[in-house]
């Protein structure tokens, strides 16, 4: 007797958009102990999801180091390429970056969005968006070595030599959002990455960056309360000490003049400042699976029933737009390679 044949069944379209990660200084993409907890606490929140964690070099330790040496801009064009590349993403995705992986991944969305894969909502957990004015401390994960802290401590004195110099620019990374008030000047001529990310240069200012990343559907900023890491912790809400007084989103020329999208974002509801409890990436994962994950994180895929807790999120993606980004500023534009990108 020949056996029957079941009929085949259709495989599952996944229930939530992806969601991309990026670790911060002195990490690692998969830490047990900090990134591969939080990865396997989304994947318990929202059992089928797809969470992408970024690693830079070929091994923990090379990703560890690649979190304090190295180009940021060389490290963008890396996950832009790599993003492009996964056909898991093609239907777009939720990025949430940790730290220095919030300037990072926001610099994804603003460089690359308009090539795809698309960027549906961007959470940052303590981003430091408007730089540092002092030196971040370092702070070494539990039950790691203590090759962390001898990065930190090489990349504290490298900063220490000159942080504007061509030399620290093109090799820390911390140096690379270092925005000292006093040397404004030679920030806008020198930094590397956050005076081109946040378009502060006038003659090579980029409206495709402003088209990008008012593209997101949702753009959720968190500060943490007892933040002693960043200074000023209101750099994670873009705030800004200028030399004299601590200035406000709203107050800086960033948002008044909307160089890089904010105030599009802010007026049309899709701009979140929230408040994470205690010091700098010192959060509980309960915490972080009730507020961030079910709260901003879980988007329904394309023709997924939303479940309880993700209606707003859906509703952010029903609104969804499309932006068409420039290819070149107003005034001196980048260089483009032959995929489009803004090469620097």
């Amino acid at each position: 007797m020949a056996a029957r044949k079941l009929p085949l069944q259709p495989q599952a379209e996944p229930r939530w958009l992806p969601i991309v990660m990026w670790h911060g200084m002195g990490d690692s993409c998969c830490s047990e102990y900090s990134m591969g907890a939080v990865a396997d606490g989304i994947r318990a929140a929202l059992p089928g999801v797809l969470v992408h964690s970024i690693a830079i070099g070929g091994n923990t330790a090379a990703d560890v180091f690649s979190s304090f040496f190295g180009s940021v801009n060389a490290q963008v064009d890396f996950v832009c390429d790599q993003l492009l590349s996964m056909q898991e993403l093609q239907g777009g995705y939720v990025a949430v970056g940790f730290s220095q992986g919030g300037q990072f991944m926001r610099a994804v969305a603003q460089r690359c969005q308009h090539m795809g894969p698309k960027m549906q909502v961007l959470v940052t957990m303590g981003g430091q968006h408007q730089g540092v004015m002092d030196l971040p401390g370092c702070w070494q994960p539990a039950h790691s070595n203590s090759t962390p802290s001898l990065y930190c401590r090489v990349m504290q004195e490298l900063v220490g030599f000159g942080v504007y110099s061509w030399l620290v620019q093109g090799r820390v990374v911390q140096a690379q959002y270092f925005k000292d008030p006093y040397q404004l000047d030679s920030y806008l001529q020198r930094s590397a990455f956050l005076a081109d990310i946040n378009n502060e240069v006038a003659v090579r200012r980029h409206a495709a960056y402003r088209d990008n990343l008012a593209s997101l559907q949702r753009l959720v900023l968190y500060q943490f309360e007892q933040d002693d890491m960043v200074v000023p912790k209101e750099s994670s809400h873009f705030g800004w000490f200028n030399g004299s007084q601590l200035l406000g989103l709203r107050e800086q020329d960033i948002y008044i003049q909307d160089w890089i999208g904010l105030r599009q974002l802010d007026e049309s509801g899709r701009l979140l400042l929230l408040h994470a409890p205690g010091r700098h990436m010192q959060f509980e994962l309960d915490w972080f699976v009730q507020e961030v994950v079910h709260k901003h994180l879980a988007v329904p895929a394309a023709g997924a029933t939303p479940a309880v807790g993700a209606a707003e999120a859906a509703g952010a993606m029903a609104a969804r737009g499309t932006a068409e980004a420039e290819a070149a500023a107003a005034g001196v534009a980048a260089e483009e390679g032959s995929d489009g990108r803004a090469r620097w």
